[in-house]
């Protein structure tokens, strides 16, 4: 099964929620691994940005790959009809 097109979501810092779409994937050492377009993600790329400098380090692109168990797929729409019964 291919992930390329699904809308997925991960929790960064166990309390930030990221959704994006797949756009491309591989596998390496048979684990499926993903690159994903994050949508809204100004919070996690100014702190990924500080990091780096802090570090004075170069951003690696390896951390932009995340392995299929680190990532969820999810029906928006489903999600959102669940949201709206809490409000």
């Amino acid at each position: 099964m291919t992930f390329v097109g699904k809308p997925v979501y991960t929790v960064w810092r166990d309390k930030h929620i990221r959704f994006g779409i797949v756009i491309e994937e591989k596998i390496e050492n048979k684990w499926k691994f993903v690159r994903v377009d994050w949508k809204d993600d100004e919070v996690f790329k100014m702190d990924r940005e500080r990091v780096i400098e802090l570090r004075n380090i170069k951003a690696d692109s390896q951390y932009d790959w995340y392995r299929c168990d680190k990532i969820a797929i999810f029906n928006p729409l489903k999600m959102l009809l669940t949201i709206g019964k809490m409000l």
